[in-house]
């Protein structure tokens, strides 16, 4: 489940020649901007980032969300995944870095921080 008011980690598929290589590193970390939307069947999720965007990887538009204490790791302080999907467009206004990540799958939105 993503949470609404939990800081997230973004990581790209890596760019490699071998599966030793091609692993998820991080490339952003930011906050949720506005609550997602769905049109379609497509969750559409906005991520306002620290920074300028740098993105590794342009060959592969897939994204993981990770939030810490969520996924795989309930109430913990590691990072879990949230969501995958696909980095749709990025928007650069006012000195500020918008990733727009439109998820395929079925996900879950709340307001609570546990």
């Amino acid at each position: 489940m993503i949470r609404m008011g939990k800081p997230v980690q973004l990581l790209e598929w890596g760019k490699g020649t071998s599966t030793l290589t091609q692993v998820w590193s991080l490339f952003a970390t930011g906050g949720l901007s506005g609550k997602p939307r769905t049109v379609d069947g497509l969750t559409d999720v906005a991520i306002e980032i620290e920074g300028k965007f740098d993105k590794q990887n342009a060959a592969d538009e897939s994204v993981k969300i990770m939030q810490q204490g969520e996924g795989m790791t309930p109430a913990s302080q590691k990072w879990g995944e949230v969501a995958m999907g696909n980095l749709s467009r990025v928007e650069e206004t006012g000195g500020k870095t918008i990733l727009h990540i439109s998820i395929r799958n079925a996900t879950k939105v709340g307001k609570a921080l546990k």
